[in-house]
């Protein structure tokens, strides 16, 4: 017998059950901060070197000396590392938290009644239902069902 199934919960969730609009909307968003983020680098690299097309499109000029640009770059790439290493503590932290057993709960199996009651067949038939290989399912006008027919294998 095998013990409990292990969950690795993974670094990045994604849910097949958001809107069309919600993804269109992180997706535009997505877009718009990398957009920003080619802005300022385009800024970053007008500091070290102006070429012709940086000067038409930022009001940007060469520092005075090369420290400072340096400072500028040591203080960004701190600021980028103590980001990274909130949100790597926080996977970690995550993981061990959530480690171990699954513990989504499964959805409830509905009872042999309630099955037979929505096929409109009596309880007793549902074990020849499950084991026909073929089902005949009747519906109304409005798509409920009105009851379900094996088929032999000889028809």
């Amino acid at each position: 017998m095998h013990g409990p199934v292990r969950f690795v919960p993974p670094l990045i969730l994604e849910s097949a059950s958001r809107s069309r609009a919600a993804r269109w909307r992180d997706a535009s968003l997505t877009v718009m901060l990398w957009a920003g983020w080619l802005y300022l680098l385009a800024a970053a690299l007008g500091t070290l070197w102006v070429p012709p097309f940086v000067q038409r499109l930022l009001p940007v000029a060469p520092p005075a000396h090369p420290w400072d640009v340096v400072r500028v770059a040591l203080i960004c790439v701190v600021i980028a590392t103590s980001a990274c290493m909130v949100m790597l503590l926080r996977v970690i932290a995550e993981r061990r938290r959530y480690a171990g057993e699954d513990r989504r709960q499964p959805f409830p199996r509905p009872d042999d009644a309630a099955i037979a009651a929505d096929f409109g067949v009596p309880a007793d038939q549902l074990p020849a239902l499950r084991s026909a290989r073929r089902l005949v399912i009747h519906h109304d006008a409005a798509g409920r069902v009105l009851a379900a027919t094996p088929i032999s294998a000889a028809e």
